[in-house]
């Protein structure tokens, strides 16, 4: 090769280095050019599916294109994400995250077909929910601290529902016993409705779900409600103590939703996505229609929502293995 001929590969080489992050830069602004869809791991009716729809009705106005949401329910979420992640890194698929789906699947499986911490772009964070623990009017305890009492009295005997194994409501209820130094015997359901039933038959003492579940039982008497696992009393149950004030703050617990794409997504896309969210976030129709869902508003930059999933990671993976909790 001479030197011309060198020199003309090595011009060449750097001209194509200079127009791949301007190729990049160009798709980034002209962001997005068709359709954007976002999958959901929950079924059609399903609350993320619900908060799915009311976040893409907005998004689409922003955005100025459609924004479809595609239920892909199965294995805990998985389903959703693959389908993501099998999806080109340009903004136009995203995803709707649950606690679960970002957090606990990592330790519930052992062999899980992505990583979190690995393979998500985080944009924001959407919402998040605490639990309450109702119990049947007719268990002897009307405080939680007194529900702690008769726990650490009768090891084992008292039964806790909660809706399905590796679920929030079933993970938080394992942190809460841990933390609480009492023994119970925790019973999973197949569905909150399921296990709603069970408390409001006697089937067992107390159950631990959230908040839209419980507070309409409670309004007609069927149950009452020791405590909330939020960091503030629940709209819905506003004489109900938090955790916290009952003495166990170190059981405070909120699941939480936010969206996410794929790494390698250009981060002028995130940002897009991110400040789109954040002003709809700010809107009061937005916050009352989550508030119906007895989810606070949680917006967050991406940088946050990383470092709420780290944080995650490392508090409730202990939990999780330690409660032994496996889905399979």
């Amino acid at each position: 090769m001479t030197a011309l001929t060198r020199r003309m590969s090595l011009a060449g080489a750097t001209a194509l280095c200079c127009l791949v992050p301007r190729a990049r830069r160009a798709a980034a602004q002209a962001y997005p050019d068709r359709p954007v869809r976002v999958l959901v791991g929950g079924a059609a009716g399903s609350v993320p599916d619900t908060l799915a729809r009311v976040i893409a009705d907005r998004l689409a106005v922003t955005l100025k294109q459609p924004v479809i949401v595609e239920n892909k329910p199965g294995a805990a979420g998985s389903i959703a994400i693959g389908a993501m992640l099998a999806a080109r890194p340009d903004g136009h698929t995203l995803a709707l995250a649950t606690m679960s789906q970002a957090v606990f699947n990592s330790y519930l499986f052992s062999k899980l077909a992505y990583d979190p911490l690995r393979d998500f772009a985080p944009v924001s964070l959407l919402a998040t929910g605490a639990m309450a623990v109702a119990a049947h009017p007719a268990f002897p305890a009307n405080t939680f601290r007194r529900f702690v009492d008769l726990a650490k009295a009768q090891p084992g005997r008292i039964m806790l529902g909660t809706a399905a194994v590796g679920s929030p409501p079933h993970v938080f209820c394992n942190l809460m016993v841990r933390a609480a130094g009492i023994d119970v015997t925790i019973v999973p359901h197949t569905s909150g409705a399921e296990g709603m039933m069970g408390v409001v038959r006697g089937d067992v003492q107390l159950f631990l779900d959230a908040p839209t579940i419980i507070s309409p039982q409670a309004a007609a008497g069927a149950v009452k409600v020791l405590v909330v696992t939020g960091q503030s009393r629940e709209k819905a149950l506003p004489d109900v103590p938090t955790i916290a004030e009952a003495g166990l703050p170190e059981a405070t617990a909120e699941a939480w939703i936010g969206l996410v794409a794929r790494t390698q997504t250009p981060p002028q896309v995130i940002e897009r996505l991110s400040a789109s969210l954040a002003d709809m976030l700010a809107t009061d129709e937005v916050r009352q229609k989550l508030q119906s869902l007895s989810f606070v508003v949680t917006g967050s930059t991406p940088e946050e929502f990383v470092r709420r999933i780290r944080d995650d990671h490392a508090r409730w993976g202990p939990v999780i293995t330690a409660a032994g909790i496996r889905l399979e």
